[in-house]
């Protein structure tokens, strides 16, 4: 059972940035934001899902999308920013933060690099010629786990503080769920608003995340919901992982309180 994390990287970018003069900061933001738009309708096409590392950053989760699709995408990024290169490296391990330091570390090892700027960390696939038949396998039980989180009543938590202040409130929160997840060998990004997705290990029991939970509750001091979700490619869980998250809004009408449920 492995992940696929493909990490996205804006090559070039700081020199480049450079040539736009003093008054670039907003084109800057406009193009980031277009490039992920773009990346994020690319890949969730394929049933992938794509999350802002940085802004020249993006990491994906790419299990069932092939090398040929990658380069797909590649080229069509390329067509429509021409004066930006990008870079795609796919790592492949059992969780989340190994198939991304793999994805890391192919990327700045040589002998790996292959064709439309694009690195892949499969050995036996490297030493194909045949850049038309490469295909990346997965087992038949293979799957993805993702946790959707947010704050339970967000309105009442928020109610007496400005926006600025609820974003503090927010990258705090971020900060000790990063921390915790990453012990785990999870990856955890920001979503907006009070939302959060977590690539999580596969091993994670839902009780274990549970006990997760009370934990990042006791430190915060702030009540979260987390959805867990299961399925083949990284679109697919993080659906049933929101799907989870809105039974729990649904048992909770019901009377049923729940803070951790899974859907898959």
């Amino acid at each position: 059972m492995t992940y696929q994390i493909t990490t996205i990287k804006l090559e070039g970018y700081g020199p480049w940035t450079l040539s736009l003069g003093s008054d670039r900061e907003y084109q800057l933001q406009i193009l980031q934001s277009n490039i992920y738009s773009d990346l994020q309708y690319l890949f969730s096409n394929k049933n992938g899902i794509v999350f802002s590392n940085r802004f020249d950053e993006f990491i994906a989760v790419t299990n069932k999308i092939t090398f040929e699709e990658h380069k797909e995408i590649s080229n069509e990024i390329s067509r429509k920013y021409q004066k930006i290169q990008l870079s795609m490296s796919i790592g492949i391990d059992l969780t989340p933060l190994e198939a991304n330091k793999k994805s890391h570390h192919i990327k700045n090892n040589s002998k790996y690099i292959r064709e439309s700027n694009i690195y892949m960390e499969n050995q036996s696939l490297m030493d194909s010629l045949d850049f038309e038949s490469v295909d990346l396998k997965f087992q038949a039980d293979d799957y993805v786990k993702i946790l959707h989180i947010d704050i339970n009543n967000s309105t009442a938590i928020t109610k007496n503080l400005s926006p600025y202040e609820i974003t503090n409130l927010i990258i705090k929160l971020h900060s000790h769920m990063s921390d915790m997840f990453l012990k785990e060998d999870g990856l955890t990004f920001y979503l907006g608003g009070d939302n959060f997705m977590i690539v999580a290990k596969k091993n994670m029991t839902v009780d274990y995340i549970k006990q997760l939970i009370v934990q990042l509750t006791q430190i915060t001091h702030i009540h979260l919901n987390c959805g867990i979700g299961v399925g083949k490619t990284g679109r697919k869980s993080a659906e049933m992982a929101t799907k989870s998250l809105d039974s729990i809004r649904d048992f909770r009408k019901k009377g049923i309180i729940l803070n951790v449920y899974e859907s898959s």
